[in-house]
């Protein structure tokens, strides 16, 4: 799979070629897959991020795109096949629903594509540094699929998803560097809600009389 592209410019037209070959009937993310995958794994990655990326949503996704996500980046990290789960690829998704995806992630590139160069080379160069960056929108996939409350609880990781993949994709470090503060920023932020969640219960649980 080429895992290259020369200037952001071109995914407006990977995505509106990906546009035209959806069916009115829809799509499964299986045969979403297949039409994205032979353009590259952390291309397929960034796309996939892009329900999390608007107010468009689609309901029960997070859990099947966020584990496609994780598969495919385990794929790049450590160069094993992909099997995500039938239940999972077999999600249907209407063809409205993809072309508010596909249009409005381009509202989000196309002022990304004032600041993108290559830069940073270190952080995007290497085979080693290829397999780092899987490992790391791996972790960023298992954030979004945890069914955490939070405020920007599928926003944080996905944009995390995104810089790190398109930074990839561009050679940007920058922006790659961008993606691994993103991650790790809403890890701690995970940990911190977890913790303040534990605490209201212990609150609340001493209140009634129930904890020594």
């Amino acid at each position: 799979m080429s895992e290259r592209f020369e200037s952001v410019e071109h995914f407006s037209l990977v995505i509106t070629e990906i546009s035209s070959k959806i069916p009115e009937e829809g799509i499964t993310l299986e045969e979403f897959l297949d039409i994205i995958g032979e353009r590259g794994l952390f291309m397929s990655c960034m796309i996939l991020t892009a329900p999390f990326l608007l107010p468009v949503s689609i309901p029960g996704s997070s859990i099947p795109f966020g584990t496609a996500i994780f598969l495919l980046s385990i794929r790049i990290g450590f160069n094993t096949p992909i099997l995500i789960p039938k239940r999972f690829m077999n999600l249907h998704i209407s063809k409205h629903d993809l072309d508010l995806i596909l249009n409005e992630i381009l509202n989000i590139l196309t002022p990304l594509e004032k600041i993108i160069k290559p830069r940073l080379n270190i952080l995007v160069e290497s085979n080693r540094i290829k397999h780092f960056n899987g490992a790391m929108v791996s972790f960023g996939a298992i954030l979004l699929v945890i069914p955490i409350i939070a405020p920007l609880g599928d926003f944080l990781p996905s944009y995390g998803i995104l810089f790190i993949s398109l930074g990839y994709l561009e050679h940007d470090g920058y922006l790659v560097l961008a993606g691994y503060v993103t991650v790790i920023t809403t890890a701690i932020y995970y940990i911190l809600i977890f913790a303040i969640g534990i605490k209201i219960i212990l609150i609340i649980i001493s209140y009634f009389g129930l904890h020594p």
